[in-house]
């Protein structure tokens, strides 16, 4: 289960599905793993067939920064990241869709 308010997650799933139509969301870190704190940010990986264009991350990130949403959301691209840390997200993450 993702620790976070459920109002909030709806706001980063329209956000995310925006820029992202077709890709999965894999929340991680501490929101993933039940020991977050209630600012702790919110870590993302979009899991798509492809790199992602580089202006939709830039565009999702500043509608993040833009939002009402009380903590931070992180959000990464799967084909941009190394295969080290793509393991340790494997270990535990939650689809946030």
């Amino acid at each position: 289960m993702i620790n976070a308010p459920a109002h909030d997650l709806e706001v980063v799933k329209q956000i995310l599905r925006r820029y992202f139509p077709g890709a999965e969301a894999r929340v991680f870190g501490s929101r993933a793993g039940g020991n977050a704190k209630p600012y702790s940010d919110l870590d993302i990986v979009i899991v798509g067939a492809a790199k992602l264009d580089a202006r939709a991350l830039a565009g999702a990130k500043e509608e993040f920064e833009e939002s009402d949403i009380p903590f931070r959301v992180d959000v990464l691209d799967w084909h941009r990241i190394s295969e080290e840390f793509r393991q340790i997200i494997a270990r535990h993450y939650e689809v946030l869709w």
